[in-house]
């Protein structure tokens, strides 16, 4: 199981090599960052979040953001666990696995 430390790092890490993709379009940046800041939140934590955005912003948008940070998060879990089988499998990285683009 990987700690919620962990998954947020790997979702800042995301965002870093995203961020020259968005340079012209700071509504899809700013979603983005969004859903990934709710995929980076502990669940209690989530949680609370998705519903005060129900709250001020709507149901509509509450769920589309718990839906695209559930999808970057489960990325970003299924990108961890498959490292930590490879490096298991290949103590020394390659840099065609720590180079590719991760999710």
């Amino acid at each position: 199981m990987h700690h919620d430390s962990e998954i947020s790092a790997a979702i800042a890490a995301m965002l870093v090599r995203r961020r020259p993709m968005y340079k012209d379009m700071p509504a899809a940046w700013r979603n983005l960052c969004e859903a990934a800041h709710v995929a980076s939140l502990p669940e209690a934590a989530r949680a609370a979040f998705l519903s005060t955005v129900t709250t001020q912003r709507g149901a509509d948008t509450a769920l589309r953001l718990r839906e695209h940070g559930a999808s970057i998060r489960a990325n970003v879990v299924r990108f961890l666990s498959e490292r930590r089988m490879n490096a298991c499998m290949h103590p020394s990285p390659t840099a065609d696995s720590t180079d590719r683009e991760a999710f």
